[in-house]
């Protein structure tokens, strides 16, 4: 290829990682439409959805929704908060709620800034999110109504989790679906997949000359350094128990980013290889896995759903039966509560909720 034409494929190239790092497509939906409640019931216990404006890191208004049981009695409750991905949103909570609440575990999702309807212009796969979290946390310990607190994180949630429990030494347990563990490797690995095949390669070392402007123009646009992302320097200092698990098809971030935070990682930890690739539907097993691990850790009241028996005798295997967790929309026409609808490119469901909700209109 010509040098003009090889100097174009680059710029372009750059060009898509720059924005995939900082302004990937963003969550578009209607709460009423999308998000289940904001009354409903789950295994015949009546929950309802209590939507928060919070102030984030920068002072960036967070679009946040708290599920937990209507009556809650006089304990303080677990809560797990769900981090979404760099495309992602609050919508994408679904199966959380659904397989938590029945044991007694509160869900807070929230549009993490940059994203869904939160303020903000930018995503920083974890930087920034971090001090959201925190936030949210400081949060749910102001009020007085949660005990323990476990993070479920999802690609940059899954970063954004780790990142903050090395802060946070009280967080009780993570669930790291699909982390990376070094930004600027992770774009070199995108580089290349993007131009496999291609006539118009790329040279290794102009490459790497690229990623320093890369890192300029992501500073510049979004005041972090891309090199500021690499979780091999965390994971050895972090000591909550982590459940990791990855797609082993996963060629967006491939899946020895998870097995060297899984190798490094200080803290009890255990690895789930899952069939798939980034955006694959989760298997039963790792949902059962994820709710057995919070229950161990996070210590819910007791229910009549033990945590080893959360797939046992419902017909999908993924939890207690729940009816349909399935609202209607003016017109009478069902309504899926699994989210907006999502790019293709980076936010295909990575879990398909087999039931949602059945929402309660106070009968």
């Amino acid at each position: 290829a010509s040098l003009g034409v090889r100097r174009w494929a680059m710029s372009s190239t750059w060009n898509k990682l720059v924005n995939l790092v900082i302004r990937p497509p963003r969550a578009q939906y209607d709460p009423n439409e999308h998000l289940p409640g904001p009354r409903f019931r789950i295994a015949g216990v009546t929950h309802v959805r209590r939507d928060i404006d919070l102030a984030g890191a920068d002072g960036l208004t967070l679009k946040c929704s708290h599920y937990e049981p209507e009556v809650r009695g006089n304990d303080p409750l677990p809560c797990v908060i769900y981090l979404h991905g760099n495309s992602g949103s609050r919508c994408d909570a679904t199966e959380a709620i659904r397989l938590l609440l029945p044991a007694r575990i509160t869900v807070f999702a929230v549009d993490l800034g940059g994203s869904g309807m939160s303020e903000g212009e930018y995503v920083t796969l974890g930087v920034r999110e971090t001090k959201d979290v925190e936030c949210i946390v400081n949060h749910l310990r102001d009020q007085g109504l949660t005990s323990k607190i476990g993070l479920w994180g999802t690609s940059m949630g899954a970063v954004t989790a780790i990142m903050y429990a090395n802060r946070d030494p009280s967080i009780a347990g993570v669930v790291l679906d699909s982390p990376f563990y070094s930004l600027p490797k992770l774009m070199l690995e995108l580089v290349a997949q993007f131009t496999k095949g291609s006539r118009v390669g790329v040279p290794k070392m102009a490459a790497r000359m690229a990623l320093s402007f890369v890192r300029s123009s992501v500073k510049s646009r979004a005041k972090f350094d891309i090199n500021d992302l690499d979780l091999r320097k965390v994971a050895p200092s972090t000591f909550c128990p982590a459940l990791f698990a990855h797609g082993k098809d996963d060629d967006f971030i491939p899946p020895h980013h998870s097995e060297t935070l899984h190798e490094l990682y200080a803290g009890d930890k255990n690895y789930i290889a899952i069939d798939g690739d980034h955006n694959s539907p989760r298997p039963a097993f790792f949902f059962d896995s994820t709710v057995i691990f919070f229950c161990n850790v996070l210590d819910p009241p007791p229910t009549s759903y033990q945590a080893g028996a959360m797939g046992r005798g419902s017909a999908n295997g993924l939890g207690p039966p729940v009816g349909a967790i399935r609202g209607r929309d003016p017109g009478g026409r069902d309504v899926d509560r699994r989210g907006s609808p999502a790019p293709v490119e980076l936010v295909r469901r990575r879990h398909e909720p087999r039931e949602t909700p059945e929402e309660d209109d106070g009968a």
